[in-house]
């Protein structure tokens, strides 16, 4: 008991260090200096795997994904190690899941690869879906769709599909209650993003009024709302635009300087290479050629740093789809290797099983031919074929229930029914047989058991495929007869039913008997 205590106590100890250290990295997440929390996250990832404590690695891969794609740097977001999903899993941490594939699928949008990006959002959905009711539910949801609006404005997707994205994420935003306060901002930030996307959407229609109104009321939000630093800047950035291409130039500026301003707080490069644009030409049009310079050499060499930065990341993530194709191939052909070699191999031992089958057929078939002939010679038309397929292996004595005299008068009468070949009409029963040969059912029955060592159905069933045996052996004119035909002949009410007794006491189907006979 002590030592659980000590372990625990040590436990809890380390999990109040890594949260204090989660909140030193978050701080430095929204500054200038980002990449300063990425030493103290893996630091966390180290001891909360050491402790056990799950939470905290699902909660650094989020957080590192989210520096990362912040930073441009779309590489590390798409190849972020594969252990904190599958941690993620294990302790059924879908918030963290969806979120760390959604910034994968943003990534993947960036860089223009937007096949792959809906299928990374389809997995974000997947476990959004997952997570109990509730805020981080509906911000996962609302996140999510929101992303998959910008998706579907690169792809050149009709109007209404980006609409229908921006209203689920507007009403997954609304069901967010406001008593938790961790969940306020993420609430009008979701808003505030969706007023943007539709006020760009009005835009491009050409309508401006509209594109205003959302683009204010977006901006309301985030004057008095506590949204992200980044959105903010990314707001400023699109009403900076706006007013250009209402030829507002003055008020361009004033939205881009304050969005310049503001992201100097924090590092968002392609964020930055947008203002610094923007400036430049807003300046160019102001006549204030100093200042649009400025700022258009600013651009130029952002830009060429980001593209270069891009296509290394889409160089990298090719190559790696690649390989992933490639290794996928390679096992697929591995795959119908192994299925190809068991296929043989179920083909030769079911050719084996087959051949031994039918050897064993013959064999019997033989055996049974044989006999015939035997009986033919010997003139002992009298003993059945079922006698040769089928010796009766008990020999016990049995308490005799009618007089042998009887007993012997009762065998003649059936030698008679059977040379008489009334086993062949269709109507023969027990009771039909009892009276024809003056008897009762129950001593034809005793007499059948005791001296043909089967019951009256198989007695009846045995006649009828003697019949037919050796009319198919001595006549070849029966083996031209349909099934149905020789099934009618011998009595049989069906030629499924005559085909059935047939392989039952012969040991191959009549089609295959009469094969072998001809």
């Amino acid at each position: 008991m002590f030592c659980f205590v000590v372990v625990s106590g040590q436990q809890s100890i380390g999990m109040e260090k890594i949260n204090k250290d989660f909140e030193k990295a978050l701080h430095y997440v929204t500054s200038d200096n980002p990449e300063k929390a990425i030493p103290i996250l893996n630091q966390i990832h180290k001891e909360g795997k050491a402790i056990g404590y799950q939470h905290a690695v699902t909660r650094v891969g989020h957080t590192l994904a989210i520096i990362y794609f912040n930073s441009s740097d779309y590489d590390k977001v798409i190849n972020l190690d594969d252990g904190f999903l599958k941690v993620g899993e294990e302790i059924k941490d879908y918030e963290k899941m969806s979120h760390i594939y959604r910034l994968k699928a943003c990534a993947y949008s960036e860089l223009g690869v937007l096949k792959k990006a809906k299928d990374v959002y389809a997995s974000a959905l997947e476990y959004a879906n997952k997570i109990e009711p509730g805020n981080g539910k509906q911000h996962a949801l609302g996140v999510i769709y929101g992303n998959l609006a910008s998706l579907f404005i690169k792809s050149g997707a009709p109007q209404d599909s980006i609409f229908a994205s921006i209203e689920k994420s507007i009403a997954a935003a609304d069901k967010i209650t406001e008593t938790d306060n961790l969940y306020i901002s993420k609430k009008y930030s979701l808003i505030a993003y969706s007023y943007m996307i539709l006020a760009n959407e009005y835009l491009k229609s050409g309508n401006q009024q509209l594109a205003g109104t959302y683009y204010q009321k977006a901006y309301k939000i985030h004057n008095t709302q506590p949204v992200p630093l980044v959105e903010k800047v990314v707001l400023l950035n699109e009403l900076g635009y706006f007013y250009s291409e209402q030829k507002d130039y003055e008020k361009a500026v004033e939205y881009a300087e304050l969005g310049l301003a503001m992201e100097k707080k924090a590092s968002f490069p392609q964020l930055r290479k947008v203002l610094f644009e923007s400036l430049s030409k807003s300046y160019l049009e102001l006549q204030k050629t100093e200042d649009s310079k400025k700022y258009f050499e600013l651009f130029t060499a952002l830009n060429d740093s980001i593209n270069k930065n891009d296509r290394s990341a889409l160089s990298s993530t090719i190559i790696k789809q690649e390989k992933q194709y490639k290794d996928k191939a390679e096992k697929q052909s591995l795959i119908y290797a192994l299925l190809s070699v068991g296929l043989i191999v179920l083909v030769v031992v079911f050719f084996l099983y087959y051949k031994k089958k039918k050897q064993k057929q013959i064999q019997k078939i033989k055996s049974i031919l044989k006999q015939l002939e035997e009986q033919h010679h010997d003139n002992k038309n009298d003993v059945s074929v079922s006698t040769i397929i089928e010796k009766i292996a008990d020999k016990e004595e049995e308490i005799a229930l009618m007089p042998p005299e009887a007993e012997e008068k009762l065998l003649e009468k059936l030698s008679d029914f059977e040379k008489e070949k009334h086993y062949l009409e269709r109507k023969v029963s027990l009771p039909y047989v009892a009276a024809a040969i003056e008897t009762n059912t129950k001593y034809l029955s005793y007499i059948i058991k005791k001296h043909k060592g089967k019951d009256f159905n198989k007695y009846i069933n045995d006649l009828r495929i003697d019949y037919i045996v050796r009319k198919l052996n001595d006549n070849p004119t029966y083996r031209h007869y349909k099934i149905n035909v020789l099934a009618e002949e011998a009595g049989f009410s069906s030629h499924s039913k005559f085909a059935t007794v047939f392989k039952a006491y012969v040991g191959s189907s009549p089609s295959e008997f009469i094969k072998y006979l001809q």
